[in-house]
């Protein structure tokens, strides 16, 4: 029966190796190790990464005498997020392709790099896990990463900052413009009211799936759209003083003056934005991609389209009936082409050459290398590194090039 190969591993997510002993990761062996530790406490003798270390080498001594082991210490990046797990997860498949390990015992200073269990699972079977507390309140740090780690998504740090930050900026423009406090509870409002029924992120995804291409060939979209902008907001302005000197209310004005801005300047600009990915995508091949672009068109178009009436019916130019009908408009235009995408998806992945191709997720997560397609299920069969078979379905494909990449 063959021995067990057992890998000793710690990580030092925040790379406090290489900004204070100037060590670069991995750390392999013990006496590497060892000496790592020493030179790390001599720069920082409070540093808990070393006394991790120096956990792993002593695990590390135990089990060298019933089994074949081996201790590795990778690191990460001091900003954490994805470029910190990135080179983690880059230097551990390093070591795995050099030390076929069966299992795994992770050693950690703390709840910060213990976010990166999903990542080392997914490639190496954990045994156990050992976590070194250094004379602190364990559950206060585990709170503060937790929050600080919050705080650092986009989705929260909107919540957090961004409500604050409107909420003073539409202070200071209400109080510069006369209107007092009331405009404020009005904006906030509707903010909360966007954020509540999920329509704030379907926004932001449309504008960041339609983000202006970086080809030299695509530049030309930048002309007319910078044009069209420009048009649409002075139409804006004008409304906006002409309302307001006729004496209509503060809500009707504002409506007055942002509906140029979804009229068909809009239409047009986030047509001319496809244009532009089109030309920027469809030569590379990137059809998946190519895909969630004209999803996220359609989706932009029937929202700009939707506000057009919406700001119509408040300024009275149209009936409340012709609102709710663009919005189930809306709903079953935006329902079929998810589906409509979906199907692409699917036709595409079906038509390519997948098998033996590495998945990883739009995270940097790995997965594992495809083994087969399963067309009447629309899956694609990966398999992990500790042979675990995972389907995956191919409407989740965002990318194709060396590697295949999954949406989460």
């Amino acid at each position: 029966m063959a021995k067990d190969n057992v890998l000793i591993l710690c990580v030092d997510r925040d790379d406090d190796l290489g900004k204070k002993a100037k060590i670069i990761g991995p750390v392999i062996g013990r006496q590497a190790n060892v000496q790592a530790a020493t030179n790390l406490l001599l720069h920082d003798p409070e540093e808990v990464d070393a006394n991790a270390m120096f956990q792993a080498v002593k695990i590390y001594d135990e089990i060298t005498k019933t089994k074949k082991a081996e201790i590795v210490t990778i690191t990460g990046d001091n900003s954490l997020g994805y470029k910190a797990d990135k080179k983690l997860v880059t230097q551990l498949e390093s070591i795995l392709q050099q030390f076929h390990a069966t299992s795994c015992i992770f050693v950690t200073d703390g709840a910060d790099d213990e976010e990166i269990l999903p990542l080392i699972s997914s490639r190496v079977k954990i045994d156990s896990k050992k976590t070194v507390v250094m004379k602190q309140a364990k559950e206060l740090e585990k709170t503060y990463v937790t929050l600080l780690g919050k705080l650092k998504e986009p989705y929260y740090a909107r919540l957090f900052f961004g409500i604050p930050a409107l909420i003073l900026i539409s202070f200071l423009i209400s109080d510069t413009l006369g209107y007092g406090w009331k405009p404020i509870i009005g904006i906030v409002g509707l903010y909360l009211l966007l954020k509540g029924f999920g329509v704030e992120e379907f926004m932001i995804n449309t504008i960041r799936n339609l983000i202006m291409p970086s080809t030299k060939m695509a530049l030309v979209v930048y002309v007319p759209i910078l044009a069209l902008a420009i048009i649409s907001l002075s139409i804006g302005v004008n409304e906006y003083t002409f309302a307001t000197q006729n004496g209509y209310s503060f809500v009707e004005s504002v409506a007055y003056s942002l509906r140029p801005i979804f009229s068909p300047f809009l239409l047009v600009i986030i047509v001319l934005l496809m244009v532009g990915k089109t030309i920027e995508l469809y030569p590379k091949g990137s059809y998946f991609e190519l895909v969630d672009t004209g999803q996220y068109t359609v989706n932009g178009l029937m929202v700009s389209f939707l506000s057009y009436i919406a700001l119509s019916w408040v300024i009275g130019d149209s009936w409340f009936y012709e609102f709710m009908a663009t919005i189930i408009l809306t709903i079953a235009v935006s329902l079929l082409t998810i589906e409509i995408a979906r199907k692409l998806k699917v036709k595409i992945a079906v038509k390519m050459k997948l098998e033996g191709k590495e998945v990883i997720t739009d995270i940097g997560a790995y997965i594992g290398k495809i083994i087969g397609i399963d067309r009447k299920a629309e899956t694609a069969i990966a398999q992990t590194p500790i042979g675990t078979r995972i389907p995956l379905k191919l409407e989740r494909i965002s990318s194709v090039a060396e590697r295949v990449i999954v949406k989460q």
